[in-house]
């Protein structure tokens, strides 16, 4: 309960400082954020709404097949259900706002930067249409101001999703063998994530001559030999909180080529690390990363940087959220934020590719993405 109201609390003095009397969310990380219902996934047929007003207690509607989970899950104690499946409960929302004098009001919605709707447009016109006297307003500033900074709950969150990343990497590591099907080693690493964490993961795999470049393909059946290094990147939910790092192994010893490229990367790695502190600029730690990549000694058949168009990015209830560590991130860095640093390439002889998991403290940086860095052994 007092996570859940000092978020709102923080969100109603942004709202003053914008001219809003109103937020009105919809299904997503936004709406888990303020109502505590668990990280509702998108559902055009049953979507959410939370109206957050300026003064007053919170609305938040359901369909009623969730009707039931909301009242359980939700800290707000005003939960409104509707029927109809595939539609916005347009009525039920006109006359919430008729209560709270708000048909006239300014209401922020999520309108910009990396938000987006589970209804049609189609449906959002009608929406707009019932309530003309209202002025709509993008409210991603204010809702990224907010969850860019985490709250000492959400940091142990993900601190125990990355603690738990590192196990499922160590075991995973630890039995997997020269033989064994790519496809197998990646089910051991979901299995590990699944069984210790909230259930939600995310997991991609390479190995193997041929398919460094390839970071998003899907796991294949291709036995591992000696020689082959084996790259995952991997993460998992604690109350909805991400953790997101890569880490990688080798069947046999590795290569004089292999160690010193992970060395490499490992350490721009860890030096764009040590940049990290409040007032930085995301961009700044992306400038520096590609300097040293360009810089560096052996040949890569791909960036992975410049692929993705960034050297990181933040991290919490959505695995993937601002500030992006690219050129054009001017965002200062706070204290509370936690990043992901990615710097990678891949070569004809591995993907090489350490992200760490960083939070921003008072004075610096702590890393909380914990497993060895090393290219860790798979037994022959």
């Amino acid at each position: 309960m007092s996570e859940h109201s000092q978020r709102l609390e923080r969100l109603r003095g942004l709202m003053q400082e914008h001219g809003m009397q109103a937020v009105l969310l919809g299904t997503g990380a936004n709406l888990a954020y303020f109502t505590g219902y668990p990280s509702p996934s998108r559902s055009v047929p049953r979507p959410f709404f939370v109206l957050l007003p300026l003064a007053g207690d919170p609305v938040f509607f359901t369909h009623t097949g969730h009707a039931a989970e909301a009242r359980r899950f939700s800290w707000i104690s005003d939960i409104r259900d509707y029927q109809p499946l595939a539609t916005v409960p347009v009525d039920l929302i006109q006359e919430a706002l008729a209560e709270k004098s708000l048909l006239n009001a300014t209401i922020g919605m999520e309108l910009g930067a990396e938000q987006a709707f589970d209804y049609s447009y189609l449906q959002f016109n009608r929406l707009r249409d019932a309530l003309p006297g209202l002025t709509l307003s993008d409210a991603a500033p204010l809702l990224w101001a907010l969850r860019m900074v985490k709250s000492p709950w959400e940091i142990s969150c993900i601190r125990q999703a990355c603690d738990t990343t590192s196990e499922a990497y160590q075991a995973t590591f630890r039995s997997a063998r020269a033989g064994m099907p790519e496809r197998d080693v990646y089910l051991a690493m979901k299995d590990y994530l699944v069984q210790h964490s909230d259930g939600t993961i995310f997991l991609a795999i390479t190995s193997g001559s041929g398919n460094y470049d390839f970071v998003t393909k899907p796991p294949e059946n291709r036995p591992l030999v000696s020689g082959d290094l084996v790259w995952m990147d991997a993460g998992c939910t604690v109350n909805g909180y991400w953790s997101d790092y890569s880490r990688a192994g080798i069947v046999g010893p590795p290569s004089d080529e292999q160690r010193s490229a992970q060395d490499a990367i490992h350490r721009i790695t860890t030096e764009a690390v040590t940049m990290v502190r409040p007032g930085v600029r995301a961009s700044w730690i992306w400038q520096f990363c590609l300097k040293e990549l360009e810089a560096l000694f052996f040949p890569i058949t791909s960036s992975i940087t410049q692929l993705a168009a960034r050297v990181g990015h933040g991290m919490g209830l959505d695995m993937t959220e601002p500030p992006h560590l690219g050129p054009h991130d001017q965002t200062v860095l706070q204290e509370g934020m936690v990043i992901t640093i990615e710097p990678g390439v891949a070569t004809t002889y591995g993907t090489f590719h350490v992200e760490e998991n960083v939070l921003i403290t008072k004075d610096g940086a702590e890393v909380l993405s914990r497993s060895p860095r090393n290219l860790q052994p798979i037994a022959l």
